[in-house]
């Protein structure tokens, strides 16, 4: 055992100087130690990006994690810088949530995390992209104990314009259903408060 000991300390130097090679190449998948790959698992699984996510260096992240990436189909490409201080890990929020926003907000870790990544968008864009996910499924987000704060998130910072299709797709259901729905109310009371009159006229005369 003490040989093996021996051998393996020897080692040691000559793994850490092919580390250091490959990370000055920007290749680390070779040198990542378990800790650190268990670590990026978790980012790269889109479970839950920690604030603390947004000090890592770019070049430990993988690569659809990086501000500016492109994503895979289906999902929306968020090129925000990260923030740091209160909304650090900004960026890779946005990045995880692109494409998720539906199915994270059906849950209760998920629909806080989805509400953050509004709050830390840094553009209008940025937030009516996230926003544009939802189409189709206002009526089911309005019930939903999870997913309706994320609707009042949406109306509460995007533009009235951008609130439309939110309006038109509760005209398509039960709008009496809806305003009596311990859930549905607050989101027809939030697009009241912040929509133009002329948009939520039909809403309310019914």
């Amino acid at each position: 055992a003490g040989i093996t000991c021996s051998k393996s300390r020897k080692s040691l130097p000559q793994s850490t100087e092919m580390c250091k090679q490959q990370a000055e190449h920007g290749d680390f998948a070779q040198c990542r130690a378990l800790p650190m790959r268990a670590l990026l698992d978790r980012l790269g699984s889109g479970v839950q990006v920690l604030p603390w996510s947004g000090y890592l260096p770019a070049g430990l992240l993988p690569s659809e994690l990086r501000p500016g990436s492109t994503m895979g189909a289906g999902q929306t490409q968020m090129t925000s810088a990260c923030v740091v201080g209160p909304h650090a890990g900004s960026c890779l929020d946005n990045l995880v949530i692109g494409g998720r926003v539906w199915s994270l907000s059906q849950e209760a870790p998920g629909c806080r995390q989805v509400q953050s990544a509004f709050d830390a968008a840094e553009s209008d864009e940025i937030r009516e992209a996230l926003a544009s996910e939802l189409r189709g499924h206002v009526l089911q987000a309005a019930k939903c104990p999870h997913a309706n704060h994320v609707l009042q998130k949406c109306i509460t910072v995007l533009r009235p314009g951008a609130l439309q299709f939110v309006v038109d797709e509760l005209l398509l259901g039960s709008v009496t259903q809806i305003a009596r729905h311990k859930y549905g109310c607050r989101i027809i009371q939030r697009l009241v408060e912040h929509c133009r009159a002329s948009q939520v006229q039909k809403l309310v005369e019914i």
